[in-house]
């Protein structure tokens, strides 16, 4: 196992603030003296992984995605490529030159050796991902694997059982399980680590606050599983950040974490009963 992969399998910490636990996820930074950090890191290094014999025999040692100008998937996809020695390229949609040079996720993702196109007018990934297909088919000779936006469940089994695996650590004895949701993969993911190490958690709060219902890829990941799902409506566009620290050198993800969690401090009962908040990642770094 390379030292990347056995990285991305230790345990992140569990910490305590003015009566609130956290996961700590965002502290999984694999890369010295980088910012990129978090769960989606993790799901990126164990499929690109498990799957490099494939993509250097048949898809000429290159991986693609889809990328949207506030996330950091198209970045972190590239960096894990990277590392491997492989060559990325990331879709935008609706960008423009500008965006292409100054955006920061864009200027990392480049610094990092991956290519960057805007290739359609609109950003919505179900519109993206055709488009890119389209490209991988048109070109035999320059044929990528490409990882769906959110890193892919049907080819990266793996990528679900590593978040899974991080449930191990989290106390016995918890009444508030609180989880931003964006993709719904990471959730799902949790929602089966939790049966795997039999936690006893009365209330798992879904937190979802932008975007289309993510209820059916949760309980593809994890049928059966009995949480309570909110989409948080409070804000109207995706990416309005909010800023929220929790201490002096912890700060949350402006565009899920900080959401959640202010949903969380107006709905949950966590200064009287033991809570939870699960810390996916944080790329306020990048923004």
């Amino acid at each position: 196992m390379d030292a990347l992969l056995k990285n991305a399998r230790e345990l992140t910490p569990i910490h305590e603030h003015n009566g609130i636990y956290y996961k700590r996820d965002d502290l999984f930074k694999p890369f010295p003296g980088e910012e990129l950090n978090g769960g989606k890191l993790r799901q990126a290094i164990n499929l690109i992984s498990s799957n490099l014999d494939l993509i250097r025999s048949d898809y000429h040692g290159k991986v693609a995605t889809t990328g949207a100008i506030d996330s950091p998937q198209g970045l972190i996809i590239t960096r894990v490529a990277a590392y491997y020695n492989l060559k990325s390229f990331v879709a935008f949609g609706n960008i423009g030159e500008e965006a292409l040079r100054e955006n920061n996720f864009i200027q990392q993702t480049r610094h990092f050796g991956g290519e960057v196109k805007s290739i359609y007018g609109i950003a919505f990934d179900d519109r993206l991902m055709p488009e890119l297909r389209k490209l991988q088919q048109a070109d035999e000779g320059n044929n990528f694997l490409i990882v769906k936006f959110g890193i892919d469940i049907e080819k990266n089994p793996c990528g679900i059982d590593c978040i899974a695996d991080q449930v191990e650590n989290l106390p016995d004895d918890l009444v508030n399980l609180v989880i931003p949701a964006g993709s719904g993969i990471t959730s799902g993911a949790i929602l089966r680590g939790i049966k795997k190490f039999n936690k006893k958690v009365k209330n798992i709060y879904i937190v979802h606050v932008s975007g289309k219902d993510r209820q059916e890829t949760i309980d593809k990941i994890a049928p059966g599983a009995e949480y309570k799902y909110y989409a948080d409506k409070t804000y109207k566009i995706h990416h309005i950040k909010r800023r929220v620290r929790v201490r002096e050198d912890f700060y949350l993800d402006s565009i899920y974490e900080a959401k959640a969690y202010e949903w969380m401090l107006k709905n949950v009962y966590y200064d009287s009963e033991k809570t939870l908040f699960w810390v996916v990642g944080n790329a306020n770094f990048y923004r």
